[in-house]
């Protein structure tokens, strides 16, 4: 059977979460839903998700952001950077189950951050801020250097340049958790040789009722910097 048959409807998706302790309620519920026909919708016009996978856009994309409060808890009421949102994976998906975090989502692709403006519009999100910039030059403007304490991604560059990339939003006591697959050892390797102080975790997607992700080597990747945080290079 392949992957496209038979894909989690969104009740399944819900009970999954429900099952492994995310309780979601039937407002939140409501909005991911309207959320997830809006992306659908614009993804007609700019892909935000590849088109040959919408119709695995619970499986494959929402449950996969809704592992994360499955694994980390994240403080109450602190900002949050979405770093290289894309479709507002995950950053909309936590504006909508922690409404009491504050979300800045930010994406270097201009098309795609206005897509998930009007995407926040359209849902009048009160949580929720789209910036269209880039990390490196962002974290070096007033408003945005060192002001979060926790940063998420869906990754796909490495690890090290996800660090550097963040390094100037980050707080000096902050949280990066990444949702991050395949074979990362070797990169969390380099990642602890090049940086002092930092506390790296990996953990394996296994959610109950569904194993796919833990099949797929799909991590949350969590490193924690301190102040005592140093990058080796400046040695």
């Amino acid at each position: 059977m392949s992957e496209n048959q038979n894909p989690l409807k969104p009740t399944e998706v819900r009970q999954i979460c429900f099952d492994n302790g995310l309780i979601i309620t039937d407002l939140q519920w409501q909005l991911l839903e309207e959320w997830a026909d809006l992306l659908l919708n614009y993804n007609q016009e700019i892909n935000l998700i590849s088109r040959k996978e919408t119709d695995l856009l619970w499986e494959k994309q929402i449950l996969h952001c809704l592992s994360l409060p499955v694994y980390q808890e994240i403080p109450q009421g602190v900002e949050v950077c979405d770093f290289g949102t894309g479709g507002g994976f995950p950053g909309i998906i936590l504006a909508i189950i922690r409404p009491d975090l504050h979300l800045t989502l930010v994406d270097s692709r201009q098309k795609k951050a206005a897509v998930v403006q009007q995407i926040v519009d359209d849902l009048k999100f009160s949580n929720v801020r789209v910036i269209c910039g880039r990390g490196e030059v962002l974290g070096k403007q007033d408003e945005w250097n060192q002001r979060f304490p926790v940063i998420t991604a869906r990754a796909v560059a490495p690890l090290i340049d996800l660090v550097r990339w963040t390094s100037g939003l980050r707080k000096p006591e902050s949280a990066l958790h990444l949702l991050k697959g395949g074979e990362i050892q070797d990169e969390m390797n380099a990642l602890s040789l090049m940086y002092s102080g930092i506390k790296i975790s990996k953990s394996l997607i296994v959610l109950k009722g569904y194993t796919k992700f833990a099949e797929n080597q799909k991590y949350i990747i969590s490193i924690n910097f301190s102040s005592e945080t140093k990058n080796s290079d400046n040695y």
